[in-house]
């Protein structure tokens, strides 16, 4: 049984110029991922998709492999489906692939672990993927989506909305095949905290990370995702 993980981390970034090479409290955003996929130890082969020289140099220098990014997946149209449909298909050997990104920094390592082995182990899963549990009031396209306003639950009581935290993404060869999708027909949905849930797609998203890595890596690694 072979595993990979694949990281897309471009150079170029519309919304917040140059994010992944910027610094986030002192650390490029892009070697938070890379070091917490290499403490996790789990898969077989890591791949970074890259159109930076500079992120190449570093995936290689950590033992990394580096794929050079095609243009056309450089391109804001270009999306996760896309970019694990193109590695599968560049790379077709494998039982199961994963894709992690840059932009999901505080992506724990013991995550990742156990995300892999519950996907790996299981006969009832071909799939997984990173979640947070929403219990809030949401609407979509002026229409309540989860509960009544004239019934006015409390919010425990709610319909949870489940968000995808767009960190973690595993899925098994024969269902990517099949879908050409990185969630299959029988995902495993793993919830992490709100601060492995951190996201970077913003400058606002960039000041909130700064923000939060700041108070919670004072409070060590254990405690803030309990």
């Amino acid at each position: 049984m072979k595993t990979a993980c694949f990281i897309p981390i471009k150079e170029n970034s519309e919304r917040v110029p140059g994010k992944n090479l910027r610094k986030l409290n002192g650390k490029k955003l892009y070697q938070y991922i890379c070091e917490n996929v290499k403490d996790a130890d789990v898969f077989d082969d890591v791949y970074i998709d890259t159109n930076s020289s500079e992120i190449a140099k570093y995936a290689n220098s950590i033992g990394f492999h580096v794929i050079e990014r095609r243009p056309e997946l450089a391109l804001n149209t270009a999306n996760g489906n896309d970019l694990l449909v193109y590695h599968f298909e560049k790379f077709s050997d494998y039982d199961y692939y994963f894709q992690l990104f840059a932009t999901a920094p505080y992506m724990q390592p013991a995550t990742i672990k156990i995300c892999y082995d519950r996907l790996i182990a299981s006969e009832e899963y071909d799939s997984c993927f990173t979640a947070i549990e929403n219990h809030s009031f949401y609407w979509y396209a002026g229409t309540p989506v989860n509960y009544r306003p004239g019934i006015l639950p409390r919010s425990q009581d709610m319909m949870p909305v489940i968000e995808e935290t767009t960190g973690l993404y595993g899925i098994s060869r024969e269902s990517l095949r099949r879908y050409r999708c990185r969630i299959g027909r029988k995902p495993y949905v793993h919830f992490v905290s709100k601060f492995e849930a951190v996201d970077i797609n913003t400058e606002e998203d960039f000041k909130i990370a700064e923000f939060i890595g700041k108070i919670i890596y004072n409070l060590g690694v254990d405690e803030k995702c309990e």
